[in-house]
């Protein structure tokens, strides 16, 4: 009896220890896998700061005003209202 408790105890031991050596491991692989998809989302997070500056610039009134002087629209029109009454007519 006491043999068989002993080699009952020596198997579950040994599977125990084969299953604890499973879960770190794929503990380590999970942390790695963790740790690149963090990379990669900074790294996203970087690129998206300057696409945002980018098109903070080209919606904005300088570029408008750049690229009209580089197309030739050099002088300013003045504005027309509707509440005048030569418009509010037509």
């Amino acid at each position: 009896m006491k043999n068989i408790f002993l080699k009952t105890t020596g198997l579950l031991m040994t599977v125990l220890v084969i299953a604890n050596l499973f879960v770190v491991i794929s503990g380590i692989v999970i942390s790695d896998e963790i740790d690149n998809f963090e990379k990669k989302t900074d790294s996203l997070v970087k690129i998206n700061l300057t696409l945002e500056k980018e098109v903070a610039s080209l919606g904005s009134l300088k570029f408008a005003q750049e690229q009209a002087k580089e197309f030739g629209f050099i002088n300013s029109a003045a504005p027309q209202y509707i509440d005048q009454l030569k418009y509010a007519y037509r």
